[in-house]
């Protein structure tokens, strides 16, 4: 029997003004399944979602070039692809705002000195009022977790120029959301203990979106591609190109998704879509019907052949639409 499928540009309109226009930017979280047709319809898919979220951030995961049965491979992977410094940019420019004192217009870099001399104000004592109005957004925001609001406290003091936090300083703390390995002792320097790890790790991805959110930024879209988990052989060594899984880690990959499926009232401002390959919808060996806590989550909701259900938390994407409900 044929499913019903939803085209393309159709799905990605739908998305932008049902989810992302609205109910993610307010706040909200949602992860969906989307199974892609053919490899044309995978490659418009993921040069469409980038470009439906206004001023959404964005990232991409693949199962590739990530082990993404790992949620600190999930998370540093992630952080990869943002502006941290940017962003602190941003949330030292609200502070500003917030202490009664914004920017001039037109000026890129955060220069105490120049901003006091615009309002006339000492320039020590707006670094104080500054300084105490970023503490006030990053540490008392219990949303996040301790280790990310540090983190985030000394990329806004670099920011600062003031030099509480140098550039090297600044570098450490990147690294360290990089997931790179770093000396214990450049850690403690700026209050840093354990790396990022599956401890940690998914208590940092949820104070990413919040933190998204204080910069001034609706959330983020996450691009989560599944398709490599549809390899059951590894092929000759000199063929193989990236990771590859085993059923072990292929159902920890599913159980990472049902995770943030279940997350979705802690998380703000997030849309996850999680690509998997029409041989994973129905392969009872390795697919979703193997592992059922999954399985039970995203199982068909609409039964129509000729009708598609798009607010589902799996659908079928096509070349062309049919008649949506």
């Amino acid at each position: 029997m044929s499913t019903a499928e939803i085209g393309v540009d159709d799905y990605l309109s739908f998305v932008r003004r049902e989810y992302l226009a609205g109910y993610i930017a307010r706040g909200g979280a949602s992860v969906k399944l989307l199974c892609a047709a053919d490899e044309a319809v995978r490659n418009q898919l993921a040069a469409g979602l980038p470009e439906i979220g206004d001023g959404f951030a964005y990232a991409e995961v693949d199962a590739v070039t990530t082990r993404v049965h790992l949620i600190d491979q999930v998370f540093t992977t992630v952080a990869r692809q943002l502006d941290w410094t940017g962003l602190a940019g941003s949330v030292v420019r609200a502070a500003l705002d917030q202490a009664g004192f914004p920017a001039p217009a037109g000026i890129d870099r955060i220069d105490i000195g120049a901003i006091a001399r615009h309002h006339d104000v000492n320039a020590a004592e707006l670094y104080r009022s500054v300084r105490r109005a970023v503490e006030q957004l990053v540490l008392r925001d219990t949303e996040m977790s301790h280790e990310f609001r540090v983190a985030m406290l000394r990329l806004c003091q670099e920011r600062l120029g003031r030099g509480d936090v140098t550039a090297e300083e600044r570098e450490t703390v990147i690294g360290w959301l990089h997931g790179e390995r770093l000396p214990a002792a450049d850690l403690r320097r700026v209050g840093l203990n354990a790396k990022v790890n599956r401890y940690n790790a998914r208590p940092l991805l949820l104070s990413l979106t919040r933190w998204l959110r204080i910069a001034g930024r609706p959330g983020l879209i996450l691009r989560l591609d599944l398709h490599r988990l549809a390899v059951t052989r590894r092929p000759p060594a000199g063929l193989r190109d990236g990771f590859y899984y085993a059923k072990a880690a292929t159902l920890d990959a599913y159980e990472l998704v049902r995770q943030l499926i279940d997350a979705v009232d802690e998380i703000e401002g997030l849309f996850v879509a999680v690509e998997v390959p029409p041989v994973l919808v129905h392969d009872e060996a390795r697919g979703l019907p193997a592992y059922t806590a999954l399985h039970l989550r995203v199982a068909d909701e609409v039964h129509d052949r000729h009708r598609q259900n798009p607010y589902a938390a799996l659908v079928r994407i096509g070349s062309h639409s049919v008649e949506v409900s």
